[in-house]
């Protein structure tokens, strides 16, 4: 049903033909909006273009039907001969309400416009923007899946390769030469060579905070309860802002953890008790840590040579990280990973593929 007249609604329309060029106009209206950029203002003329059409019924089945006398001569059915058009006109005002959350970061919205775009018709430029939008949210997998759809349906489209060469870089962590010289640092683990240790205080569970751990840099300054020291901070392997942290190529032996939110951050634990080669005391210089916006790395190189390290690595987090807040602690009894969110939310899952967790 169409939703009633209101103060400063259009005016009621006289029949289907009169609703569907009144949706028409407040999709060139959305169009334009787009293109000065007010994507907010876009949106909401694509909206009203479903105001005018959702309301309207399917055209008649047969020609019989279509001359029944019964029948009011302006009524809110859609001529046959217009229905192709009005699908194509609901369909593209899906796609562009899919481009605009996409421009606005809002990526699972983009996805169900791209969703409700697919019911109306199979479409190589709905298969896309569901493609660009799992990307952003680093669901490789289901950004693949969709690119090889919308290749079956569009093969000359050179814009699709291009988005499925970006996915595979992503996937893979390959970057330029400076990330291949940060790799190259984790692997020159030498035993005793020196890293700046800073003692911090005792960490607070209930995220209150008084002072900050001397030494650290404001940048990554982190504010505790004012109490005894009792952990070393370690300082990140790099200091650049990295979308992924690296994946090492070479063997480790994983490390289990356990974690808890708050609004503004994660804690990660990595408890002591499930190697002998981890304590309190171990050499600060064998643990290299590594944060970035959408995964952390965390390496413990052994002691005996040739033993492949201890490693953590967590990646596709629910949303982004603020890696220059990020720190790793060595406590009495396991490392804590604290790890800054980007925007202060809750998060359903720790990463896109786990389970729910139930704090």
């Amino acid at each position: 049903h169409r939703a009633p007249a209101t103060a400063g609604a259009a005016p009621a329309m006289s029949g289907a033909a009169a609703q569907i060029a009144e949706a028409e106009s407040y999709k060139e209206q959305g169009n334009r909006f787009y293109g000065e950029g007010n994507f907010k203002k876009a949106l909401g003329a694509y909206h009203k273009v479903f105001f005018y059409l959702n309301g309207l019924r399917p055209p008649p089945q047969s020609d019989a039907v279509e001359a029944d006398a019964s029948k009011p001569a302006n009524d809110d059915q859609i001529p046959r001969e217009r229905a192709e058009d009005v699908r194509i006109l609901k369909q593209s005002s899906r796609l562009n309400m899919a481009a605009c959350y996409l421009k606005q970061g809002e990526h699972q919205r983009c996805i169900d416009s791209c969703t409700k775009a697919l019911e109306l018709g199979n479409c190589a430029k709905a298969h896309y923007r569901r493609a660009q939008a799992y990307l952003e949210l680093r669901n490789f997998s289901g950004a693949r899946a969709e690119l090889d759809r919308a290749r079956g349906l569009s093969p000359e489209d050179s814009a699709i390769p291009a988005l499925l060469k970006k996915v595979r870089e992503a996937e893979d962590g390959r970057g330029d030469a400076s990330e291949r010289r940060r790799c190259a640092k984790m692997l020159d683990y030498k035993p005793g060579a020196p890293q700046a240790a800073t003692p911090v205080p005792e960490e607070s569970d209930n995220g209150v905070a008084e002072v900050a751990a001397p030494d650290v840099d404001a940048s990554r300054e982190t504010v505790v309860k004012s109490q005894p020291t009792s952990g070393i901070l370690v300082r990140p392997s790099t200091d650049e802002l990295l979308e992924e942290a690296r994946k090492p190529n070479f063997i480790v032996r994983e490390l289990t953890y356990a974690w808890q939110q708050t609004q503004d951050h994660v804690k990660v634990y990595v408890p002591f008790d499930q190697s002998d080669e981890l304590s309190a005391s171990m050499d600060v210089s064998r643990v290299l840590v590594e944060y970035a916006e959408w995964s952390i790395l965390l390496l413990i190189h052994s002691e005996e040579e040739g033993k492949a390290p201890l490693g953590l690595r967590l990646a596709d987090f629910h949303r982004r990280l603020a890696p220059e807040r990020c720190t790793c602690t060595i406590r009495d009894s396991r490392i804590t990973l604290r790890l800054e969110k980007k925007v202060k939310e809750h998060w359903w899952n720790l990463l896109q593929n786990a389970p729910l967790h139930d704090e």
